[in-house]
């Protein structure tokens, strides 16, 4: 609802004007494809359904139920999927882009609500006049770059939490839930299109015995220890990154380490992934007769980290040194 404001506020520009419809239908529907826990689970399902949450959204935009509706709104079904599959240029980057509507409601509101940033940390809708259409191309205008820097920081702040330990923690655990319930077969089509209640309670009650211990304990806050860290900035060597971007080699490094040390599989649990508080702005910058590119303010970490069950935190050491061997 908070992106779809903003979209309505954009459109009132002359300029935008003729996107109202389809823009804040597109705003509503941005994340409709998004599967139980959002981007945990996105990666299991493209692998057993042959989609991403894009394709999802199509189904469920185009489907006669939801169609009508919003054609009766008075936008088109068939642009507003455009708009969030990114593939109707320029407008699209509104919705998706690397300084999109979403991008600009969720940072300040997630971080404002957790209480580490004040509410006025920066301005969105003030934020939405840097947009200015340029030779059929969007971009930002140069004198909004202090907002701009402001919402980077604001990214940061609240990535920082999302990359604690606290949080980190009970996602490995989730996801090692999800990598023995997809071994085993319990995963189907269907899974993806539950709630996240609805898909906590199957992984909880109708799983394999693994799945159902990791979720029973980090629904009670049984929360693993962290065994160690490897963490590297820019450029990240080719293995950070094979094991950063493809969920299958990352979950060996957990088999690893279990198997070398005779832990079992389930009290073993790692992370490993690029840093969401990094943002490269795609959109040039305009201003003064000049186009500039973006030169984001904060570095781009690449992290992997292990956590072990409590039972077994002696192994700590151990664990941290295979891991280093691991992405040696």
């Amino acid at each position: 609802v908070g992106v779809a404001h903003l979209a309505q506020i954009l459109c009132l520009r002359p300029e935008f004007g003729h996107l109202t419809k389809n823009l804040i239908v597109a705003a509503l529907f941005h994340d409709i494809g998004s599967p139980p826990f959002s981007h945990i689970t996105e990666r299991i399902m493209t692998d057993i359904a042959g989609k991403d949450h894009e394709e999802f959204a199509q189904h469920t935009i185009l489907a006669p139920e939801n169609a009508k509706p919003i054609k009766d709104f008075g936008a088109d079904p068939d642009l507003v999927f455009q708009f969030i599959n990114g593939n109707y240029k320029p407008w699209s980057d509104l919705i998706n882009g690397s300084i999109d509507l979403d991008n600009i409601d969720n940072s300040l509101r997630w971080g404002s609500a957790i209480g580490i940033i004040p509410t006025n940390f920066y301005d969105p809708e003030l934020l939405l006049n840097a947009y200015i259409l340029k030779d059929q191309q969007l971009g930002l205008k140069s004198k909004f770059l202090g907002q701009i820097q402001k919402w980077e920081l604001c990214r940061r702040l609240v990535y920082d939490v999302v990359y604690s330990d606290l949080n980190l923690t009970p996602e490995t655990m989730l996801f090692r839930g999800l990598q023995f319930a997809f071994e085993a077969g319990e995963l189907d089509e269907k899974f993806f299109s539950l709630t996240d209640s609805q898909a906590l309670y199957t992984l909880e009650n109708r799983c394999n015995p693994l799945t159902q211990k990791l979720i029973k304990d980090m629904r009670s806050w049984h929360f693993y220890l962290s065994a160690g860290e490897i963490s590297e900035t820019g450029e990240a060597s080719e293995i950070i990154q094979t094991f950063c971007t493809n969920w299958h080699e990352r979950q060996k490094i957990a088999d690893i380490i279990s198997d070398s040390l005779s832990i079992p599989r389930e009290c073993v649990t790692i992370y490993a992934g690029k840093d969401k508080g990094f943002k490269k702005i795609h959109l040039p910058f305009i201003g003064n007769h000049v186009q500039t590119e973006h030169e984001p303010i904060q570095k781009l970490y690449w992290r992997i980290r292990v956590y072990l069950h409590p039972e077994y935190a002696n192994f700590k050491d151990q664990a941290e040194e295979l891991l280093r061997e691991i992405t040696s």
